[in-house]
């Protein structure tokens, strides 16, 4: 049995075009990018092409899913994602063993940490 190559292995690899995405989401490049400018997707770069990872893909059926099925905007999904992880707002089947939130869970925690008043101790 051949062994896959290292980078399909490492989920955060950016291998995917935009306009493959799009064909696998049933969606068009636009949209990606609206979710893009939202700040809820940020796609790796590579010049001026945009390349998603097997996260990605992941995140942004999460995404598809919150806007079809649970009717959240993407103004709500925007304002969610910055202070709980995506398995808290709606889980889903696939949400054993997703790798996909862990990145999403560190920028979160980052955001937090922003938005958290520091105290001053006297």
């Amino acid at each position: 049995m051949p062994t896959l190559p290292k980078e399909i292995e490492n989920p955060e690899a950016p291998l995917f075009p935009i306009g493959i995405v799009a064909e696998l989401l049933n969606v068009t490049d636009q949209t990606l990018r609206v979710y893009e400018k939202c700040g809820i997707i940020k796609p790796s770069r590579r010049n001026k092409d945009r390349y998603y990872s097997a996260n990605d893909i992941v995140w942004l059926k999460c995404i598809r899913r919150f806007l079809k099925e649970e009717g959240i905007n993407l103004k709500g999904i925007e304002k969610l994602v910055q202070f709980v992880p995506c398995y808290e707002i709606s889980p889903c089947p696939d949400c054993t063993g997703c790798t996909a939130h862990l990145k999403r869970c560190a920028s979160m925690s980052r955001a937090r940490r922003a938005a958290t008043p520091k105290r001053k101790l006297v």
